[in-house]
């Protein structure tokens, strides 16, 4: 049998969330994780096996982020939803980032065993990336953007230990 007496409903609970000092919390909290990661993800990029153009990228896409998060106030509205929002490009760049270093050290794995078609694909691949980094493009086109480099650095992959052996 169900009591209603001993838990709270879904009002009481949605009620609770509106608090102002919670919520002024949660997206302090928030805030704070973007932050860190956004801090996480330049320390990778410092030591990033990537070319320099690319970590550039990266580093003025990092900055710009940073940049919006310091102009988010609590009393914006949907303030702690689009700092949520930046948690997520932030990770889609991190992914972004490990797949363009994957491209630059399997293209230097290969080196002259490279086909012409195979190499030209990942360096096309790789600049889409990046110009979707460029365009602030972080969230659908930068995945599906992504997805395809990867598929192509794992083909690459596959094609080097061949060649290796």
């Amino acid at each position: 049998m169900k009591t209603t007496e001993s838990g709270k409903n879904r009002l009481s609970r949605m009620a609770a969330k509106e608090v102002p000092h919670r919520s002024n919390e949660r997206f302090y909290s928030a805030r704070a994780d973007v932050k860190r990661a956004c801090e996480d993800l330049l320390h990778l990029l410092r030591t990033s096996s990537a070319h320099q153009v690319a970590v550039a990228d990266f580093v003025t896409a990092v900055n710009r982020l940073e940049q919006e998060l310091q102009t988010i106030t609590p009393d914006v509205p949907k303030a702690s939803s689009t700092v949520r929002d930046m948690a997520k490009e932030v990770q889609h760049l991190q992914v972004a980032e490990t797949w363009v270093a994957a491209t630059d050290r399997v293209l230097e794995r290969l080196g002259a065993k490279a086909n012409s078609t195979m190499r030209n694909e990942l360096l096309e691949g790789q600049e889409r990336v990046l110009w979707c980094v460029r365009a602030q493009h972080w969230d659908g086109e930068l995945t599906s953007t992504t997805t395809q480099l990867q598929a192509l650095v794992k083909e690459a992959e596959a094609h080097a230990a061949r060649a290796a052996s």
